[in-house]
């Protein structure tokens, strides 16, 4: 009986250390490792779906795709956080695809919101980049509406060598590198 009442103690102390949750846009420095940072204002949810947008004689279809509780380790903070991911095609003017992440996993698209700003209706993105990580930068989604969204596309600047980058490496920058592009929703 002793027993049964210690194990059912030490259960209830278990049970009691349940995840602690906090909205999307708690500052990191405000948790502990393995908090889930959750949508619970629903902010990420406008953005999901296919877009569609032209830029330069190229169609630019994107697909934006939540994952509720996907593990981030950030420097010494592991935590869990409601994230969006950004799939892309880009046809050419004849319609042949020159660029596509479409048939990678959703979470190895390389293209992941680290931010919400509710009050302006945006989404900020970190996108890591094509071979060689070239082309690494941020991107913004604002919602212009419930159809229609602008992108804004940043790369940082990269210095190529040989030692970083071997000869033969892509280093073509297939985003939309503009501002205000306007998405329309599929």
């Amino acid at each position: 009986m002793k027993n049964i009442f210690l194990l059912s103690i030490i259960l209830l102390s278990i049970s009691c250390k349940a995840q602690q949750i906090y909205p999307l846009n708690t500052s990191f420095s405000d948790i502990q490792n393995h908090t889930y940072l959750k949508d619970t204002n629903n902010e990420l949810l406008p953005f999901i779906g296919t877009w569609k947008a032209t830029f330069d004689n190229k169609e630019i279809m994107i697909k934006v795709d939540k994952i509720n509780q996907h593990l981030v380790e950030s420097g010494r903070k592991i935590f869990y956080q409601d994230v969006l991911f950004i799939r892309y095609s880009i046809k050419n003017s004849q319609g042949t695809v020159i660029k596509s992440t479409m048939n990678l996993p959703i979470a190895q698209s390389g293209i992941k919101s680290i931010g919400t700003f509710p009050n302006q209706n945006l989404v900020s993105f970190v996108y890591q980049g094509g071979d060689c990580r070239y082309g690494w930068g941020d991107v913004d989604l604002q919602l212009v509406d419930s159809t229609h969204l602008k992108w804004n596309y940043q790369p940082e600047g990269v210095i190529l060598t040989n030692i970083n980058c071997p000869n033969g490496a892509d280093t073509t920058i297939y985003l939309p590198k503009t501002s205000d592009l306007v998405f329309t929703k599929q």
